[in-house]
């Protein structure tokens, strides 16, 4: 007989221990990842049995019992894959932490060239680094394509046609259908996307944007003439500054640490390690300045405040679990203030907001086409097979970004579990639910306690509801595009 409270509370168990080790490999105190002697500890877990009898009982639950055990079985199958590869997991991830690149007869680590590429201004130097970033990929693709081979073959043993249809299944999101609503969203706004990034890339880069590369794209967008606007030392002060000008005192959540100490072996990828929700979160950080550091830390600040504002006495499904565009969203809606030309006039010496704005709006127009373009391409992938994998990411990301992909970057640019449908979900929903904000506390929300009090309502909830849910209740009829296309379309005309 399963006992469903000895699961959910060895779920919490688990959860704590791997996430306090992938934050302390992240945050570069530790180079070897042992994550597969965790999801040893905790093995029953992650057995064919424990999952067909939660999918058994949920056939018949029915109310919060039925969305509890949805979410738990999402939970199990998708740890019952990473299960499947946990080797092969650590392994990737113990040698790209510890991977050097020789970058003018010294060596640095591989992590950290990426903040090294995107900082040199040096085209021939940045390309450079960007060869020796690719020459470690190649070296490590033969592991992501044996895991990733691992992955697909687990996904039809547990019954499933493919990975996509299993993770359609679990997320309970239909991804043609996600993929559907984008593809007009690529297609309107493909002239103004090739004009403004054309012109960004001409203007810093000096080569047409058919010729750029990715190296290319990350120092353009990297635009340090708008650092002295955000300087890397003032990133944490502002931070609690605006939390406070809604009436949340960071200073005092004891609950939510900040790591921003620089370690060479830090991942250069900001994030939040929710050890255990909400009493222990950790926001991991590598420091380095510009805009893009201040839109990371809001990022992350955002899932931080919405983890750590969950209710303690919420089920172990709704602190954990759920649906992940939810926070991806509010983590969103954080990052975006650096958006909000009334947040600039306040938290920065920014005169006039025109070009910084324009250039925002054109960075978050690139990162919806690119993850819509990669949305596309991991349906290929995962329904289709690796074998044309390489030539089909290259091409797919190259119509809807223009610049250059090498193929070596088949796997290491992608997520696991469709992640990037979170992504996209997330996008959305930050537009109807700041447009919502904005219609009842004006477009300077983040000045206002009544605005922080709603947010705080709003995560205290922690992921018990879908995001479908939520803007159903904010009066929407579900996710809807518009809000978003307009939002970007209207600054960059």
């Amino acid at each position: 007989m399963l006992d469903l409270e000895r699961i959910r509370s060895d779920l919490e168990e688990f959860t704590t221990e791997i996430d306090q080790e992938y934050y302390l490999n992240g945050a570069g105190l530790k180079d070897k990842l042992e994550s597969s002697r965790i999801y040893t500890k905790f093995a029953h877990l992650f057995n064919r049995d424990t999952i067909d009898q939660v999918y058994k009982y949920g056939k018949t639950a029915k109310g919060e019992d039925e969305r509890r055990l949805t979410y738990l079985r999402a939970f199990l199958v998708n740890d019952f894959m990473e299960n499947q590869v946990k080797e092969l997991s650590d392994k990737f991830l113990t040698e790209e932490s510890q991977a050097t690149v020789e970058i003018d007869r010294e060596n640095i680590s591989f992590r950290q060239s990426a903040v090294t590429m995107g900082n040199e201004q040096n085209r021939a130097r940045r390309s450079s680094i960007f060869d020796a970033r690719n020459k470690v990929i190649e070296r490590l693709n033969p592991t992501l394509v044996e895991r990733t081979r691992v992955l697909h073959r687990t996904a039809r043993d547990l019954g499933h046609a493919n990975y996509a249809a299993l993770y359609e299944d679990i997320k309970g999101i239909k991804l043609a259908d996600l993929d559907a609503i984008l593809r007009p969203f690529l297609q309107k706004t493909r002239n103004l996307y090739n004009s403004a990034m054309g012109k960004l890339i001409q203007d810093k880069i000096h080569v047409p944007l058919t010729e750029a590369e990715k190296h290319d794209t990350t120092y353009a967008f990297r635009a340090g003439e708008f650092d002295h606007y955000f300087k890397k030392e003032d990133t944490i002060r502002t931070l609690i500054q605006t939390l406070a000008g809604m009436g949340i005192d960071l200073k005092a959540q004891k609950n939510i640490q900040l790591d921003v100490e620089e370690r060479p072996k830090k991942s250069p990828r900001a994030f939040v390690a929710p050890i255990r929700i909400p009493s222990d979160i950790k926001l991991v950080i590598l420091p380095r300045g510009g805009h893009d550091d201040y839109a990371t830390l809001f990022h992350e600040a955002g899932h931080a405040q919405h983890l750590g504002t969950t209710r303690a006495d919420l089920p172990v499904e709704y602190r954990y679990l759920g649906d992940k565009s939810l926070t991806e969203g509010f983590a969103f809606l954080m990052e975006y203030l650096v958006t909000n030309h009334r947040w600039l006039a306040k938290y920065t010496a920014m005169k006039n907001t025109d070009v910084f704005l324009r250039f925002i709006y054109l960075y978050k127009l690139y990162f919806l086409r690119r993850y819509a373009a990669k949305l596309a391409y991991e349906l290929e992938l995962h329904s289709k097979g690796i074998q044309e994998a390489p030539g089909k990411y290259k091409s797919i990301l190259e119509s809807a970004l223009t610049f250059k992909h090498p193929m070596s970057h088949f796997l290491v640019d992608v997520d696991d579990g469709f992640y990037c449908a979170n992504y996209l979900r997330a996008w959305i929903f930050e537009a109807q639910v700041k447009r919502v904000l904005a219609q009842h506390f004006g477009e300077n929300w983040f000045e206002k306690r009544g605005a922080g009090i709603q947010l705080q309502k709003w995560w205290s909830l922690g992921q018990k509801y879908r995001v479908e849910e939520m803007l159903r209740d904010l009066g929407y009829k579900g996710l809807d595009i518009e809000p978003l296309f307009e939002e970007i379309t209207g600054n960059l005309k």
